[in-house]
């Protein structure tokens, strides 16, 4: 269920007061608490490496429903972004790629300054192609060998809709040249009753709690940072420098 955070009478008092308040959408969870939550002894387990390091017993939905990321501007992962911008400051980081972008909103309202490139479906990519002209935009492939580099890789929201999401993260391995910011709901700070799953939202095949998510990613990079970013959201963020793969053939 998705209810706006801030209350009535608060936006009556803020246009009296002549501000502007920046109202974002949270998850809350279902009527009934009993049951809704994930058990204590089972907060922190980590599963087997072929479950993703989903804990045992958690069941993985089979096929996603179709997510159009591209009707969104900033209402979900905003501070996702403006994190991987702190990051490219701090490091002078000059070129970003973002998979999965959706309408590029946050993409171009972060990083108008840097040179971008926004993956996603091909139906996306024609329309920020006419929308933008002047920037890049590339049609999801991870099996392509016409592989871009970048500074950055964003990814953010993107890994729970995959059948498969080791080739994210061996993909984000070929083109990430210093650094990825990842981010995905953490499932401990849903309350739906889903800890074993599937997922509530249809277009998640599986979601991760902290400690799965970081095992899993694990594996795939050296994690520097792993944050739960917007609770209101159940987002979970990590900043990570890949381990170095061999070029491609």
């Amino acid at each position: 269920m998705i209810r706006a955070t801030m209350k009535p009478i608060a936006l009556r008092i803020s246009k009296k007061l002549g501000l502007k308040l920046n109202i974002r959408p949270s998850v809350e969870g279902s009527a009934q608490i009993m049951g809704s939550y994930p058990p204590y002894s089972e907060l922190n387990i980590v599963g087997k490496r072929e479950s993703y390091f989903i804990h045992e017993g958690y069941t993985h939905r089979d096929t996603p429903a179709y997510f159009n990321d591209a009707i969104y501007l900033d209402d979900w992962q905003d501070e996702v972004y403006r994190f991987a911008r702190e990051v490219a400051d701090q490091h002078e980081l000059r070129s970003v790629v973002d998979i999965g972008c959706g309408s590029a909103y946050k993409l171009l309202k972060y990083f108008h300054d840097r040179v971008t490139l926004g993956v996603d479906v091909e139906e996306t990519c024609t329309r920020l192609q006419k929308r933008s002209p002047d920037r890049q935009w590339a049609i999801s492939d991870f099996s392509s060998d016409n592989t871009p580099r970048a500074d950055l890789v964003i990814a953010s929201d993107v890994i729970e809709h995959l059948p498969n999401p080791d080739i994210l993260l061996q993909y984000i391995g070929w083109i990430a040249l210093k650094y990825v910011v990842i981010s995905t709901p953490d499932r401990n700070l849903y309350r739906n009753g889903t800890h074993h799953g599937p997922p509530s939202n249809p277009t998640h095949l599986r979601e991760w709690n902290m400690a799965e998510f970081h095992a899993y990613l694990s594996e795939f990079m050296e994690i520097a940072e792993h944050f739960i970013s917007r609770p209101a959201q159940t987002t979970q963020c990590a900043l990570g420098k890949p381990y170095p793969l061999a070029i491609k053939s």
